[in-house]
């Protein structure tokens, strides 16, 4: 139809704006999904709120596909609100304008509006995940998994677990059809207003209900004697912990109701659930491919299996040598692959099932969700009955005897080196608290605008330098190098879109004392050419990151932290990229419904200019 209204243009003397570039470009082939994004009632905890569905599900679909594909998704809003979806650890290497950060990329998704992304599987493979980067509903079921299969190319560490031909065959076969297991962060309200409470009253979203594993949870309550026998902290049945002084800021809790309002460690009384839990049946396979997604806003999870041991295998989608151990800690944001090896005779009782548990840690809140293993056709229901032994306790601490690993030591597998010079640009970033429930990476305090989610995207505007943009003017080929520097009691798991980068310096205890790598390598320091390989990392408190990038994705690219709630108090910041070098953008994505917000005139127009207007532009 676009080509008869263009041929009939010409006739007249007149021409249309251009017609949209293919994608994927001519000769290519993609694989489709539709993505109908429906409102929902329900009680995947147990207990009913509002959320969202893709399809009719939460998590979604599993977006899957090969090295190199190309990947069409379409979405149709069905709801009354708008929101964008993120393709979280897909790099979009040639098309930037597709990474869904509203303000960014894109206008948010506009209800009952259709929007359609378009991306290359190029030079990645493993495991992502996508989700809504708007307001936080990637917390209300807007959220699924990626898995990308390796191209016949890539190289294997497959012989480092056995040495035994059908075992890798079996290996390499259940590669291809991996399971996913997507833990999330369930809240007893829905995100608009855990985020509302947050902004006008200064109540940090400390404490979840639940944590779901794909889709499924329960709510465990704490008994009173365990709380009466709790020295450390006061906590409240839902696990939380009370800070009189909140973090420093003592006189917030002074000027409002704390039980009404179910401030962390004051939350009303816990009631327990029994509803199903995700039950993984290995129906007499060996060998099992599982892909592991931290997706909840808050916490760090503890992962281990009562009774077994793993083979860690892929970090954030990258082969790593691999380790054999009982646990291992992952940050939000990140995902870690195992291959699970399972056997009854190495088991006293493989007729009751065992637990896998993500407890969560580094945080105020004593939790952890729980999902099953079975050997056999169960329909076990006393799930916090334990079979075998129990590697982890509640707080995700490790029991004697049992092998844990951190994600920061694990190696590449392939053989693809960091340079170990100085690099061409360095920034320097400072990870604090800032205020009640407002966050900085920047040493005078600059925060991410609250409202930059509903204003022109930066790709559609003249290139600008603010506080929150990191810019030297970076060329393509170049090595960046960002130093985070964590100040806070808090954790600070950090999200590099559009790349995966190498950490070259790490420490859970120490800040780095110097200003650039170029004056640490003069003072002796030296850099692993084989060092990690991620898109995420946790920066503890009083500790670093150092992370390193070769400019080779021409984009402007958020750097974030994952934790939801700091991330809407502003810890953000936007890199751009090599600018000359990104492809043009197609006409029709400046096309896209939307609203042109001046949200501050709007809003004092119909309440005063004397109001605090703030929590109505919050990400």
């Amino acid at each position: 139809m676009k080509l008869i209204l263009y041929f009939l243009a010409v006739i007249h003397g007149y021409i249309l704006p251009d017609l949209p570039k293919t994608l994927p470009p001519l000769g290519s082939t993609a694989r489709e999904y539709t993505f109908n994004i429906t409102r929902s009632y329900a009680n995947p905890a147990g207990f009913y709120r509002s959320g969202f569905l893709i399809n009719g599900q939460s998590p979604g679909p599993a977006i899957e596909g090969d090295e190199d594909e190309w990947i069409t998704v379409t979405v149709n809003n069905f709801t009354p609100f708008a929101f964008t979806i993120h393709f979280h650890g897909i790099l979009q290497k040639g098309t930037p304008w597709f990474d869904g950060v509203p303000g960014l990329s894109q206008y948010p998704i506009l209800s009952g509006d259709t929007y359609t992304y378009h991306f290359q599987l190029k030079e990645q493979y493993g495991s992502a995940w996508y989700h809504s980067h708007y307001r936080g509903y990637s917390s209300d079921g807007i959220l699924g998994p990626i898995y990308i299969r390796p191209s016949q190319l890539r190289a294997r560490p497959y012989k480092l677990i056995s040495d035994n031909d059908e075992d890798i065959q079996e290996i390499i076969k259940m590669e291809r059809t991996p399971t996913n297991i997507i833990v999330d962060d369930y809240f007893k309200m829905p995100m608009d207003d855990t985020l509302l409470k947050m902004d006008q009253y200064g109540i940090d979203p400390l404490c979840i209900q639940s944590i779901l594993v794909n889709g499924k949870g329960r709510v465990y309550c704490h008994s009173e004697l365990e709380l009466r026998n709790s020295t450390e902290k006061i906590i409240d049945t839902m696990g939380c912990f009370r800070d009189l002084f909140s973090n420093g800021y003592a006189d917030l809790r002074n000027h409002m109701d704390n039980y009404a309002l179910e401030n962390p460690g004051f939350s009303s009384h816990c009631s327990p659930t029994f509803s199903d839990i995700f039950n993984l049946q290995i129906k007499g396979k060996k060998w099992h491919y599982i892909n592991i997604i931290n997706a909840g806003a808050q916490y760090t999870k503890s992962f281990s299996i009562d009774d077994h041991e793993f083979h860690v295998i892929a970090i954030d989608g990258v082969f790593v040598i691999p380790e054999k151990v009982h646990q291992i800690q992952i940050s939000s944001g990140s995902r870690v692959t195992i291959v699970l090896e399972t056997d009854r005779q190495m088991h006293n009782d493989t007729n009751r099932p065992f637990l896998m548990r993500f407890a969560a840690i580094r945080c105020p809140q004593y939790i952890e969700g729980l999902a099953l293993l079975s050997y056999g056709e169960t329909h076990y229901t006393d799930v916090y009955a334990q079979n075998g032994f129990r590697v982890q306790n509640l707080q995700g601490e490790i029991n004697g005897g049992f092998k844990g690993i951190d994600i920061p030591s694990l190696r590449p597998f392939e053989e693809k080196t960091v340079k170990t010079g100085k690099a061409d640009h360095t920034f320097n970033l400072f990870l604090n608290r800032s205020g009640v429930v407002e966050f900085t990476m920047f040493k005078d305090g600059a925060k991410l605008p609250a409202s930059s989610e509903l204003l022109q995207p930066l790709y559609f505007q003249e290139p600008e330098v603010s506080k929150y943009v990191l810019d030297s003017h970076i060329k393509h080929g170049e090595v960046v190098d960002i130093i985070m520097n964590n100040f806070r009691r808090y954790n600070h798991p950090i999200h590099l879109h559009g790349h995966t980068f190498r950490l070259i310096s790490y420490n859970n205890k120490k800040s780095f004392k110097y200003n650039t790598m170029e004056d640490a390598l003069l003072d002796g320091f030296s850099i692993d050419s084989r060092s990690p390989c991620f898109d995420s990392i946790l920066v503890p408190p009083n500790g670093h990151a150092v992370i390193r990038f070769e400019a080779n994705n021409p984009g402007i690219w958020l750097l974030h932290c994952h934790n939801l709630g700091h991330l809407i108090g502003g810890m953000g910041a936007v890199i751009y990229e090599s600018l000359h070098d990104i492809p043009e953008i197609p006409q029709y994505l400046h096309d896209q419904a939307h609203v042109h917000n001046s949200l501050n005139t709007f809003v004092s127009g119909i309440l005063g200019t004397n109001h605090d207007t703030s929590y109505l532009l919050l990400n």
